[in-house]
């Protein structure tokens, strides 16, 4: 990865052309040079060229070490330009601007002033409940206490010890949060659990919660809730998650908790509430917090739009595909103009996934499968986990089947099979083992099942009903139908269960 292309790529319009008239004022040496590197490095897609652009700019006679400090420039100018930008939009950056004007006036001598700049630092650290920053400003209102004798250093001493446990209890909860986070990420939803991980997460709840001085701290509640809702959804809790995120959320707005510094957390609790009322079933409910969702996105300025866009057309497509699966596609259809300005492979790979699910479940198979075998040349596919990919080729398996493709079909489950040979052994894949088994069944007894076949089609029903396997396509509500059975009956009995 080049940095600088990274860089100078992921500007916004404002952040361009903020930097342009930072160049034109303050920039660094050879502004000329750093504006046509920059407009070079900006017009590429993919990783630049750097012999292409370094001859446009210097000719064949041109230095490389020339070249280089020109690039360190550039993105020391960017940054600084961000900086200048950005500065007044969170309050972590006010935060650093007055410590860095402390630094200047500490090392000037200007004692006083540097005194009354750390305790402006210390104002702003206290009311964002920044207890890192708030541990390097009482260590250096210590150290000032060596120069100003009428600051008492006991006072600080004892406000850094109290912040000190504070801050180690926030950041062993942080470090939990981080490795549960990561666990669940790396296996796609589709590897076993760690329940070690899960007991050490319920065990840090407990202490906190036990806590009192800290019932009434924003930053605490909101690591609580966070804390509890990693550890219930990846119990797969729903039922009991949602009353609790329900009431967090509510009494997050009645405390008027809710305000640019905690924007992101009110985001992530909608994501987190629509995406439970939908796995409890409550479709309209999900869709009226997804308006909610997409009204609260597009709020200071749109700061966290890009980070959430996705979270919201999922779960307007999600939704929709059990109430109308016609604005489940339009929904996609949505979402795939937003995509063309970000290009991202990975929003594609999904867009691309979900218009199969959804012409699936509309039965128009040749559709499905178009839009499932566009995976394959994606890039984000191509680096996706191999349980992953396995039940993507059984979902296409499934889809030719039903196209009436039995010899393709066929073909395909040859080469599953040997593909994903040492998977398909394990019994975490044995629904997976079983769902092709039927496939081959269906297709010797020529789409109506013998009753060999309707009972292995029973066992799979009975043994999904008491699971929370994460398929392509739901094996019930396919399979149920062909034995006779109602798949939204089954789901029923599955809430029960």
């Amino acid at each position: 990865m080049d940095t600088l292309h990274s860089l100078i790529r992921s500007l916004s319009k404002e952040e361009i052309r903020s930097y342009k008239l930072y160049t034109q004022r303050y920039a660094t040496g050879g502004q000329g040079l750093s504006v046509t590197l920059f407009d070079l490095m900006r017009g590429q897609a993919e990783d630049p060229d750097d012999q292409a652009i370094f001859d446009k700019i210097y000719g064949a006679q041109g230095d490389k070490n020339t070249f280089y400090r020109l690039k360190n420039r550039l993105q020391n100018d960017v940054c600084d330009a961000l900086t200048l930008l950005h500065f007044d939009k969170h309050a972590a950056n006010d935060l650093h601007r007055f410590m860095c004007i402390y630094n200047i006036f500490y090392a000037k001598g200007k004692y006083e002033l540097a005194y009354y700049f750390i305790r402006q630092a210390e104002k702003k650290a206290l009311a964002s409940e920044n207890l890192g920053l708030l541990d390097l400003i009482y260590a250096d209102i210590v150290k000032l206490s060596n120069e100003i004798f009428s600051i008492n250093p006991e006072e600080y001493v004892e406000k850094q010890s109290e912040n000190a446990i504070k801050l180690n209890r926030m950041r062993q909860m942080d470090q939990v949060l981080a490795v549960l986070n990561h666990r669940i990420k790396v296996a796609q939803n589709f590897e076993k659990g760690n329940e070690t991980l899960l007991r050490l997460v319920d065990k840090t709840i407990r202490d906190f919660s036990a806590d009192k001085s800290l019932k009434e701290s924003r930053s605490f509640q909101i690591k609580i809730y966070r804390a509890i809702s990693q550890a219930m959804i990846h119990k797969m809790q729903y039922v009991s998650l949602e009353p609790f995120l329900l009431k967090t959320y509510k009494d997050f707005k009645e405390k008027d908790w809710f305000d640019q510094s905690t924007h992101d957390t009110r985001l992530q609790m909608l994501v987190y509430i629509c995406n439970t009322l939908f796995k409890n079933r409550k479709f309209e409910e999900a869709i009226s917090y997804a308006g909610t969702l997409g009204d609260e996105m597009r709020k200071y300025d749109g700061l966290y739009y890009e980070k959430y866009v996705f979270f919201y057309y999922n779960i307007l497509a999600n939704n929709y595909s059990q109430t109308n699966t016609n604005k489940a596609l339009a929904a996609l259809d949505e979402f795939e103009h937003v995509n063309k300005k970000s290009k991202s492979s990975y929003y594609e790979q999904f867009i691309h996934l979900h218009r199969a699910m959804f012409y699936f479940d509309l039965q128009k198979y040749g559709e499905a499968i178009r839009n499932l075998t566009r995976l394959y040349v994606n890039d984000h596919y191509k680096q996706a986990d191999r349980a992953f990919k396995l039940k993507i080729e059984i979902a296409e398996v499934i889809m030719q089947y039903e196209a009436k493709d039995a010899e393709t079909a066929t073909k395909r489950i040859a080469q599953i099979k040997k593909a994903y040979k040492d998977m398909l052994k394990d019994d975490f894949f044995y629904a997976d083992r079983m769902a092709l088994d039927i496939v081959v069944s269906l297709i010797a007894d020529e789409g109506k099942p013998s009753d060999k076949t309707a009972k292995k089609i029973s066992n799979l029903i009975d043994e999904q009903i008491n699971e929370n396997d994460t398929h392509i396509i739901d094996y019930v509500c396919w399979l149920a139908p062909k034995i006779g059975l109602d798949p939204l009956k089954l789901a029923a009995l599955q809430e029960i269960e």
